[in-house]
């Protein structure tokens, strides 16, 4: 047997005892290299996916905090936000972050965009950063109607509307950028705007034009029609026609539709339409014969103007017999008439019916109560509903002497009638009083009617500008009026009268002599408050703020007066004077010596969030709850105001932003008011007349033109710029020129002028 061969090992292979101790060892870093290989291998494609998601969210939280800072205290350099996009500039071209890379950084540049057109008009004032940001904002429209075409935006800030320059010119009262380009608007609210913004120009030509251009594009919005339709009455005989089939529609739109099971009246619309058929020289359309909708209401108006028309017209007796007929057929039959139509309608009957007779006059200017009248609810004239329990007393009560308070309310409420014609009433009526058939009663009815109708008289003719016609009638007739039984009543009223036909010297003569000794408080207080106005705006700064020390106390001593029950005029025309009075002492008062606040006042201090700093007072309204007493919103704004106008100026401009977003509620006195709000702009901190188009952008639309304009040039005169204060006195005077023409006083008040 074959012995079997013993295997040696084989050299170097490892399996060898004595070579396995001997082979190479394994490096130590090959271990970590793999697992730093295989980190990596998972980590770069998980930095490319979440890296741009985290620079969208860090893009995000920067570009939102810079944006916020543009509203916080801050200097006058608006903080530059768009350095922020770079954040979403690699994103954007990645498909997973496309999207929402894309809409920030579109978003962003809406939100500049607006952020430098708003900062030119709020946060450092400038007519020519105005202008030339608003291109900014034209491009910035352009982009999203290109890129993503949304409506709002709301992911780097409070949520806004898609950018639009017409909308935002309109939000900032920027005319300049409205009147530029008045066909680029599609919005037919921005077109409105657009109109009235001509109009406050006091530029009717150009007004006339756009109208033209409106009227073209066949304005479906009734509300756009109706003012493009009265701007072209204005207008020559060609524009009244045109104007006149745009006025059909609406009235017969608003006679047979209902929207929504609601309605609107036409008889404004009618008395428009009636106007400017008579400036063209054509019989204007017939009124719809069974309406279905809206009523011809604004009787008292038509009635009215179907008298001065008529007897406008040659040969026309028998028509102008008619017209008086029907309103006395009206003030016979409706006891319960509002005072104030009542003596508008009167001084109609009284001018042009010379067969009234004296007994018949004192019946229409003081009717029996016999219980008569219609009940709530019954149809009126036309098919109007009649008028509710009477007011009060048609007369001017004693606060409302001032020069202020004569400027025309917005609207076509009440008829429109001529200060000469209101004049001819009242000697009328002074002269039927003397008739000897009269009872005492009667007589005295017509004396008091001769009073009120002068003292009406002399406020219409004021604002015609006759001052002296004015002063006459009241000079003449004034004494038969209650309410100017006092002498120094009667110096206001005479001084208002030169007020407002732009004779401010002979104005402020005429209250610095007055001697208030026996007057009562709010009397005292209505004068003083006067002869703070007018020294103002004569330059005397300092004289004026001591008068509205004067006239603040007096004021709340005649509020005190009420409560305790005295014998005073009104409770709602003293809460309305004593708010004046507050208004314009805060507005006056000089620093640091005077006192801007009435004692008692809570004190003057800001919260830490600027944009919580304006209370809501709700002056829209003069029933709210700051005309009572005990309600702490009035002083508490008034308190606000004033420690705004002290702060520093990085407050104020965050102010001035807080202030732009609580607009809409200006108090009654506007010229105190746009005085105070000049003064949050210090010296060098931009243009206060830029600034005051802002902020009264939304709260103009409140106010009749002629008392925006008025008190747009009193503020400037308050402020000594005169440069300013007379280009709104000249936007004034024209427009006192078309509201005063017999011709054209419906439209105009119909448009708010």
């Amino acid at each position: 047997m074959c012995a079997q061969p013993t295997p040696r090992p084989r050299e170097r292979d490892g399996s060898s005892p004595l070579h396995r101790d001997a082979s190479p060892a394994r490096p130590p870093w090959r271990q970590p290299l793999a697992l730093a290989l295989a980190a990596a291998a998972v980590a770069v494609p998980a930095l490319a996916l979440l890296g741009p998601v985290a620079a969208v969210l860090v893009g995000t939280r920067t570009a939102a905090a810079c944006l916020a800072s543009i509203e916080a205290p801050r200097g006058p350099a608006l903080p530059d936000c768009r350095p922020e996009i770079r954040w979403f500039a690699l994103p954007s071209r990645l498909p997973w972050t496309y999207r929402a890379a894309s809409a920030l950084a579109e978003e962003l540049g809406v939100r500049a965009a607006v952020a430098d057109y708003t900062d030119a008009a709020v946060g450092r004032p400038d007519g020519a950063a105005l202008a030339g940001a608003s291109e900014a904002v034209a491009t910035a429209q352009a982009t999203v109607a290109a890129g993503t075409g949304r409506v709002t935006f709301d992911e780097l800030g409070p949520a806004c509307g898609a950018p639009n320059l017409g909308r935002e010119a309109a939000r900032l009262g920027d005319r300049r950028t409205l009147l530029s380009q008045p066909d680029r608007w599609t919005d037919w609210h921005v077109r409105v705007h657009t109109l009235r913004a001509a109009l406050t120009e006091g530029d009717l030509q150009r007004a006339l034009a756009i109208a033209k251009g409106y009227a073209a594009m066949e304005p479906r919005d009734e509300d756009l029609r109706t003012t493009t339709g009265a701007i072209l009455c204005l207008g020559a005989s060609a524009e009244a026609k045109r104007g006149i089939e745009l006025l059909t529609l609406n009235q017969d739109d608003r006679a047979s539709r209902r929207y929504a099971g609601m309605a609107r009246n036409w008889g404004e619309v009618r008395a428009v339409l009636v106007a400017c058929a008579a400036r063209a020289g054509v019989e204007p359309p017939p009124m719809p014969e069974a309406p279905e909708a809206g009523v011809a209401d604004a009787v008292e108006v038509r009635l009215a103007q179907r008298a001065r028309l008529a007897a406008a017209r040659k040969g026309a007796a028998e028509a102008t017999q008619r017209a008086t007929r029907a309103i006395r057929d009206l003030l016979g039959a409706s006891a319960a008439l509002d005072p104030e139509a009542r003596g508008d309608l009167l001084a109609v009957v009284l001018a042009e019916d010379e067969a009234l007779d004296a007994a018949e006059a004192a019946a229409l200017a003081r009717p029996d109560d016999d219980g008569d009248e219609p009940a709530t609810g019954e149809a009126g004239l036309d098919g109007a509903p009649a008028r509710a329990a009477p007011r009060a007393p048609a007369g001017l009560p004693a606060g409302s002497l001032r020069a202020l308070d004569w400027l025309p309310e917005r609207g076509l409420a009440r008829p429109a009638i001529a200060g000469s014609l209101r004049a001819r009433a009242a000697a009328r009526a002074a002269e039927l009083a003397a008739a000897p058939q009269l009872s005492p009663s009667q007589a005295d009815a017509l004396r008091a009617a001769a009073g009120a109708l002068a003292l009406r008289a002399a406020r219409e003719l004021a604002l015609e500008g006759d001052a002296p016609r004015a002063v006459d009638t009241l000079d003449r007739l004034g004494p038969l009026a209650p309410e100017l039984a006092p002498e120094a009543a009667r110096a206001l009223a005479r001084s208002s009268a030169w007020a407002l036909a732009g004779a401010r010297d002979r104005a402020l003569d005429l209250v610095e002599r007055i001697d208030l000794a026996s007057a009562p408080p709010a009397l005292r207080a209505a004068v003083l408050l006067q002869r703070a106005e007018l020294l103002a705006s004569r330059g005397r700064r300092r004289d004026a703020a001591r008068a509205a020390v004067l006239a603040d106390e007096e004021a709340a001593a005649a509020r005190a007066a009420v409560s305790t029950g005295e014998a005073t005029p009104a409770r709602a025309e003293i809460a309305l004077l004593d708010a004046r009075s507050r208004w314009t002492r805060l507005s006056l008062a000089l620093r640091p010596g005077d006192s801007p606040l009435r004692q008692g006042s809570p004190p003057a201090q800001l919260p830490a969030d600027h944009a919580a700093a304006w209370p809501w007072v709700g002056f829209a309204s003069l029933d709210a709850p700051w005309a009572r007493d005990g309600q702490p919103a009035l002083s508490r704004a008034l308190s606000t105001w004033s420690a705004a106008r002290d702060a520093p100026p990085p407050a104020r401009r965050a102010l001035r932003y807080a202030a732009l977003r609580r607009r809409g509620d200006a108090p009654p006195a506007l010229v105190p008011y746009a005085a105070l709000s000049a003064q949050l702009l210090g010296d060098g901190e931009g243009d206060p007349e830029v600034w005051l188009d802002a902020f009264l952008a939304l709260d103009a639309s409140r106010f009749s033109l002629r008392r925006y304009t008025f008190a747009r040039a009193e503020a400037a005169r308050w402020r000594g710029d005169e440069g300013s204060a007379a280009a709104w006195q000249r936007r004034y005077d024209a427009l006192r020129a078309v509201a005063s023409d017999p011709a054209r006083a419906e439209i105009a008040r119909y448009l708010g002028i």
